[in-house]
């Protein structure tokens, strides 16, 4: 667990670990068929990446058996890790940290940033938001990037914020579309772009960017919000129809279900209408106008000067999406479908972005709040030229 630096969160980290311990070793003897619920969920999650992988399972009753006597016998051990002269205790000759039970969680915050190997660690707890995520350093925190078994990369969970983890999910992103972009032709540039006070977009020097906030844009890469929920009935509503009649007055009779192209100025409207109506749930973000500075600078760099300013405009409506995707709990993250829209996107947004907008109905049923509202979804086009877009630059 590796979370802050402070030592009193360390402490409070502690309590509620062992505290765990306890319910969990208690229920052992106490509550057996509501402790054999949870073995057995936790065992379905890793049983799902073990069969992917072909790798062997034991029975689930061997395991809840094991798992029993691990909790009876004390075989977990707790151990926070906050200071020099507690590591040389805790390291074994080969200078790892001694794993002095079959079961260990170590907690702790700067010690365990880098230089300590742990053997056979599979389970990361990681909590740490520094005010600018240096890539680097990040790397460094994040041991399960390190290397082991392909055995132990199937039983292996990774746990943190979803800030934290869009953080990581950027850097990865543009590290891959670097990598990919210089295998496939080394004479091609990366463009390093960022937005001016004034709102132009220009290119920028690669070393001020910081990777941990940027959008990297590439052929068809999609970009939308996820982890909201929509603003009150009595707020939506009017920005909903007032969206309605401008897309019924823009289409001129045309079939909204067929792509039309519409001015870029009129797509920012509408994103910059749809903002207001959505609400970021704690712990997730999404960059608006970095979006529309992003969307700007993908239809300004069309190659043919007739259509740069200008955006592909897809409406799809009646939607029934739910909030929640219903086996795992997680936000939804995929109004569009890679069969319909994605194929039309495909086939469309070849010099120019495309903005997709899917009109939900927004049933309290279904998770949301009783209004319909917009989800926009823009694809980048395929002869966008892989670039890094930062979304704030060092000084």
């Amino acid at each position: 667990m590796h979370t802050e630096a402070q030592k009193a969160a360390h402490a409070w980290q502690e309590q509620i670990v062992v505290t765990f311990n306890e319910k969990l070793t208690k229920a052992a003897s106490d509550q057996p068929e509501l402790l054999r619920q949870l073995l057995t969920e936790a065992y379905n999650d890793l049983s799902n990446s073990i069969r992917v992988m072909d790798h062997y399972l034991p029975p689930i009753d061997e395991v809840i058996q094991e798992a029993f006597g691990a909790l009876k016998q004390g075989w977990l051990m707790i151990t926070k890790v906050n200071s020099e002269r507690q590591i040389e205790e805790l390291l074994d000759n080969e200078g790892q940290l001694r794993l002095r039970t079959p079961l260990n969680i170590f907690i702790g915050g700067q010690i365990l940033d880098r230089g300590i190997t742990i053997a056979n660690l599979i389970g990361f707890f990681y909590g740490r938001r520094p005010q600018i995520y240096q890539q680097d350093t990040v790397l460094q925190h994040s041991r399960m990037f390190g290397f082991r078994p392909i055995q132990d990369l199937t039983v292996t969970r990774f746990y943190t914020a979803p800030a934290i983890y869009a953080a990581m999910r950027r850097m990865h992103e543009s590290d891959a579309a670097l990598r990919q972009t210089i295998e496939q032709n080394p004479e091609q540039t990366v463009v390093f772009i960022q937005k001016d006070p004034q709102g132009r977009i220009h290119p920028c020097s690669p070393n001020k960017i910081l990777i941990s906030n940027t959008t990297t844009l590439r052929p068809f890469k999609r970009l939308l919000p996820v982890g909201f929920q929509t603003d009150s009935k009595t707020h939506v509503l009017p920005a909903v129809q007032e969206i309605d009649a401008i897309l019924d007055q823009t289409a001129a009779g045309r079939d909204l279900e067929q792509p039309f192209e519409i001015p870029l100025g009129l797509a920012l409207n509408l994103l910059r209408k749809i903002e207001s109506t959505l609400q970021m749930e704690a712990g997730y973000e999404f960059d608006w106008a970095a979006c529309c500075a992003a969307l700007a600078y993908m239809s300004s760099s069309a190659t043919n000067p007739a259509t740069r300013d200008t955006v592909w405009c897809l409406v799809r409506k009646d939607r029934n999406l739910s909030r929640l995707q219903p086996t795992v709990g997680l936000f939804s993250d995929a109004p569009d479908n890679a069969q319909r829209e994605g194929a039309i996107a495909h086939r469309v947004a070849l010099d120019i972005p495309m903005l997709i907008l899917f009109r939900q109905n927004g049933l309290k049923e279904l998770g949301w709040r009783g209004a319909p509202f917009y989800w926009p979804v823009i694809v980048a086009q395929q002869n966008i030229r892989t670039s890094i877009f930062a979304h704030e630059t060092t000084p």
